[in-house]
């Protein structure tokens, strides 16, 4: 994207000089980003410190005013003076800058005052909002003595709530209001408004449809930034207000000392580090809540938690982490939830966690670093989910998630129940892992809430359809479970590797019914779908065994040890059948077999996986032992 930043620019030395050193810690994300300013200035030295600035950037220009000076610009300690002449002036160097991005083709202008310091990360936030116009917001003193109030608004010339003709407010209501959307503009997020200015961000669409900021002539409203929000408005477009890093305002010679402090604060904001919401549904989780919330300390900048109807003590240790904690009544829908908490969101990107999850430390020192390298352009992190480990830690069972996206691409959660992130764009794979960390049993809530929609004569989607028979295998109602399965695969409109699992968890069925051949057809049914899984060759290598065909459980052994990696498309993936498990297995089987040279081979592969597990040590002292006593003889 190509992205103009200017500025109409008369201004003293001394701040001037801040404004363009805040301009140089810009970051541009990528973007192809230039610099314009016209220069309005009197003072020598202020224009000397402009020429210096385009000397040393590329793609920088300095354009001088074309109007003249009616009346000089003053302003002291208490306020600026403004009269008709000089906010037309204002106006038609903005539009002079609006004129020149058109004709150079940029995509969009970031318009910024030259009395503002500005978060290195401003420009990459405004551009990934994807908004054709939003402020950055700053707060002020206009008085001296005077309330902070932002350069954003709601209504009229400068009004903080909206009021309707048919229904006034009585002047309480009025300051009720106006106190509540104050109070919303120091909470970091991206809102509506009516009304801004000073430092904005305006695509080429606005420019194109011709909004600008000269004075209309049957509007008496002071100031250039309200017309041209009246022509916005007028064409449909919306306004935003970013809150997340509010810029710093220079509006007094006297708060140069805040300035300097405010450019010390954020020199070391590294470019394109990313922020994050942590967003979260809970009911009852006392038990763990602080431990997933202590896991994400240094990578969520906001944590958001919605409750769905805790008894507990869980809002009350919540609160210890974040003041947003959100009401929403249960309906038997977990999407709606989810997409609640995304709603309630105001960083860059949204992490998403279950109470019983944990990102261990190391995942965490590596999320950390993630957050500072992540390219801006990816919309989505993929990141191992942790389903089970061994006694060492060691992860057994793990899948793919789409653990963190970008917020301003709206995506959604869809399904009432095992519910899943609709995710596009550039999706980024990480080797960050979420641990899942079940602390209670598993309840009849997931299944009960299937039964009741069938009852309510709901047609399934393919995947509830899957979802359910998982439900009711899971509840050890297996015949049931079967039918299930059966109507999902017959339907022929299953994601692969959900086609492989329902076979996979049918064989578990059956052999749970002592259905021993439908176990068998089951399990050669996975064949249908794709090439051979590790988890369906050592299922049917363990059923040979058990019945003693040793080489036909040698077979299978053998081909799931001979598959290599497991697919990395977000399936769920049983990493002890893809590496010690058939090594383990064929220990077993050769030994029976008399081959114990190749029983030893395995068991050492299969050591090399797990060092410390007792089986193999067993194995290995036993085979020794053997081979030592056959090599004697």
């Amino acid at each position: 994207m190509r992205i103009l930043t200017a500025s109409p620019v008369r201004q003293k030395p001394e701040i001037l000089t801040l404004f363009l050193e805040s301009l140089t810690r810009l970051d541009s994300g990528g973007h192809h980003v230039d610099f314009l300013f016209v220069d309005d200035n009197e003072n020598e030295a202020s224009r000397t410190l402009l020429e210096a600035f385009q000397a040393k950037n590329i793609g920088a220009a300095v354009i001088r005013s074309e109007t003249e000076d009616k009346q000089a610009y003053q302003r002291d300690e208490v306020t600026h003076y403004w009269n008709d002449a000089l906010v037309d002036k204002v106006a038609d160097m903005k539009d002079r800058i609006l004129e020149f991005a058109l004709d150079r083709q940029y995509d969009a202008v970031f318009l910024i005052d030259s009395d503002l310091l500005i978060h290195p990360n401003t420009l990459v936030r405004l551009a990934d909002e994807e908004k054709d116009i939003v402020s950055n917001i700053f707060w002020t003193r206009w008085q001296k003595d005077a309330l902070e109030l932002p350069q954003v608004w709601l209504m009229d010339e400068y009004s903080f709530y909206r009021k309707s003709r048919q229904a006034p407010l009585s002047d309480e209501e009025a300051n009720d209001r106006a106190h509540a959307f104050l109070d919303q503009m120091r909470v970091p997020g991206v809102y509506e408004v009516g009304g801004l200015g000073a430092c904005t961000w305006i695509s080429r669409d606005v420019m194109e449809k011709g909004v600008r900021f000269r004075r209309l002539p049957n509007v008496s409203f002071w100031g250039e930034d309200r017309h041209f929000c009246i022509r916005a408005a007028a064409l449909g477009f919306r306004m935003h207000v970013d809150t997340r890093f509010p810029a710093y305002h220079i509006y007094r010679e006297s708060d140069l000392p805040g300035a300097i402090r405010y450019l010390e604060i954020h020199a070391n904001v590294r470019k394109s580090a990313i922020s994050i919401s942590l967003c979260m549904i809970v009911k009852n989780e006392e038990e763990s809540i602080e431990r997933c919330l202590n896991a994400v300390e240094g990578i969520a900048d906001e944590i958001v938690v919605i409750d769905t109807g805790s008894t507990d003590r869980t809002k009350e240790l919540v609160k210890r982490f974040t003041n947003k904690v959100y009401d929403f009544e249960w309906i038997d829908d977990f999407a709606a939830a989810r997409n609640f908490a995304f709603s309630k969101a105001g960083m860059d990107y949204i992490l998403w966690l279950d109470a019983d999850d944990v990102i261990e430390e190391c995942d965490r020192q590596a999320f950390i670093a993630l957050k500072k390298e992540l390219d801006p352009a990816a919309d989505s992190v993929l990141m191992d989910y942790v389903l089970m480990t061994d006694g060492s830690g060691t992860p057994t069972v793990s899948l793919k998630r789409n653990r963190l996206v970008k917020r301003s691409k709206g995506f959604r959660w869809i399904g009432a129940v095992h519910e899943y992130l609709e995710v596009n764009g550039i999706i980024v794979q990480s080797g960050i892992a979420i641990t899942h960390k079940k602390e209670r049993a598993y309840t009849d809530r997931n299944l009960l809430i299937y039964r009741r929609r069938l009852e309510r004569g709901e047609t399934f989607s393919i995947r509830d359809m899957y979802y359910f028979a998982n439900e009711l295998k899971d509840h050890a109602w297996f015949e049931e479970a079967v039918e299930r399965y059966q109507l999902f695969l017959a339907t022929k409109q299953g994601w692969i590797e959900d086609n492989i699992a329902a076979c996979l968890k049918m064989a578990d069925c059956y052999a749970s019914l002592y259905e021993r051949d439908n176990q068998l057809r089951a399990l050669f049914r996975t064949f249908d779908y794709d090439r051979p899984r590790a988890e369906c060759c050592c299922r049917l290598g363990a059923l040979f065994l058990a019945e003693n065909r040793l080489q036909e459980a040698v077979y299978w052994y053998e081909t799931a040890a001979a598959l290599g990696a497991p697919p990395q498309n977000g399936a769920i993936v049983d990493l002890a059948a893809w590496t010690w498990l058939p090594h383990l297995q064929l220990c077993v089987c050769y030994d029976k077999l008399g081959q114990l040279e190749k029983a030893f081979g395995h068991n050492e592969k299969a050591l090399a996986c797990q060092p410390n597990h007792p089986s193999m040590l067993y194995n290995k002292k036993y085979l020794e032992e053997r081979l030592g006593k056959k090599a004697v003889g």
